[in-house]
């Protein structure tokens, strides 16, 4: 085989091995050591997932009045706090929540409705509300700024491709499966393609970063998947980051994405599976990671909720406030936050959705600070300024004097 065509054979795995595109943006990056905050873990529930499916307000009247077939029954849900419950399919969430791992955040969104997908989802992942001049850069991918993480994976993408939130002067890499992203060339046809590419200033750095990032991962990829896991997307992904957690990698931020969660009728059985797959996933990568749980922070978004009404299909349309989760060592678990703003018709948002009372950046701020080490999340989200601190998470260093949930004692 020519040069030229190994050149072609490898630009073609780097293309299929995980999506290692060839933009300078996916390339390695060029860092510093690891910060002092948390390991983040940020899930996106692309579709647009039910909030009120997800975790019913079971003390509220008017839930079961708008949603005669779909309202999640006393019977059938999972007690949280007298008033909330969650689905049946997510055990694995319930575990969380009592062990005091898992906050949730209701009636949390964009503060401006948006009510399409691409639109809602760029916005949120730029860290800004609707309406606003987008930056096109990400919340993350300030974050990595200030990080400047200096370790081939430290910044992933578990997915084909880097979410727009990690988009930034800091570049990361999308891996996709780990098993799968594979860049096989013996050293000679690896050093006569470095010299190729050394010459080449739009590519060089990313050839270098799909060689170290491939190298970086063969003590990883020896690493079975831990057990427990659901066989779904999330699953998956998950068990990929806590190898990458385990083999010592210097992984700092991973991004993930859940999809399928548009349910415009038969919504019942669609997502059942999902928050199976979320539930379990979550509460085995719990498992699996061990004494690291105590130093990662997992945090869980989509777009917007669905309209309060279920529609004619047995489904939900495209609707404003939504839920979020945050999971981890750190986290003031066992607790439903928000203010909830009730379902009848004079208090929803536009007459037909449950209306926003936490801003999704409140969220994301009071992470940046509590558990990322950031002192300013301001930059990260836009120039917006957060309110008040709702005790979502335990400050790093209090958390710290205090000792740990899991394991012998040591937080990092």
């Amino acid at each position: 085989m020519t040069l030229d065509m190994k050149r072609r054979t490898f630009l073609q795995a780097a293309a299929v091995t995980g999506g290692v595109a060839l933009a300078p943006r996916w390339a390695r990056a060029a860092v510093k050591d690891l910060g002092a905050g948390d390991r983040l873990v940020a899930i996106y529930l692309r579709g647009g997932a039910d909030g009120l499916t997800v975790c019913p307000p079971l003390g509220e009247s008017a839930y079961f009045d708008a949603r005669p077939t779909l309202a999640v029954s006393e019977a059938d849900a999972l007690p949280l706090d007298g008033f909330f419950g969650l689905h049946p399919a997510a055990g694995g969430l319930k575990d969380l929540f009592d062990d005091g791992d898992l906050a949730v955040i209701h009636a949390a969104g964009l503060q401006t409705a948006e009510r399409s997908h691409f639109e809602a989802q760029a916005t949120m992942e730029q860290g800004i509300d609707a309406g606003e001049l987008k930056p096109g850069d990400g919340w993350i991918g300030r974050y990595l700024a200030e990080l400047a993480p200096s370790l081939p994976l430290a910044a992933v993408a578990l997915d084909q491709a880097v979410p727009q939130s990690m988009v930034g002067p800091v570049d990361a890499l999308a891996i996709g499966r780990i098993d799968e992203f594979e860049v096989a060339l013996n050293p000679l046809d690896r050093s006569a393609l470095k010299a190729v590419y050394a010459a080449d200033p739009l590519l060089a750095e990313t050839a270098n970063g799909v060689f170290d990032a491939s190298d970086a991962l063969v003590p990883v990829a020896a690493m079975p998947p831990g057990e427990g896991y659901p066989q779904g997307q999330l699953g998956g992904a998950l068990a990929d980051c806590a190898r990458l957690i385990k083999a010592d990698a210097g992984l700092q931020v991973a991004a993930i994405n859940g999809g399928g969660w548009d349910h415009h009728d038969d919504q019942a059985d669609q997502i059942d599976p999902l928050l199976a797959d979320l539930a379990g996933s979550l509460a085995a990568f719990r498992d699996d990671i061990g004494e690291a749980w105590n130093s990662t922070t997992v945090v869980v978004m989509t777009e917007f909720g669905r309209r309060v009404r279920e529609n004619a299909s047995l489904g939900t349309d495209h609707g404003h406030a939504g839920v979020m989760f945050a999971a981890g060592g750190g986290v003031n678990g066992g607790q439903v936050y928000g203010d909830w703003p009730g379902l009848d018709p004079a208090d929803l948002s536009d007459g037909q959705d449950l209306r926003v009372t936490t801003d999704y950046r409140q969220v994301l701020a009071e992470l940046l600070v509590q558990r990322l080490g950031v002192t300013d999340p301001s930059p990260a989200l836009g120039g917006w300024e957060p309110g008040a601190f709702r005790g979502l998470f335990q400050p790093i260093a209090a958390a710290s004097m205090a000792g740990t949930k899991r394991g012998s004692g040591r937080l990092r």
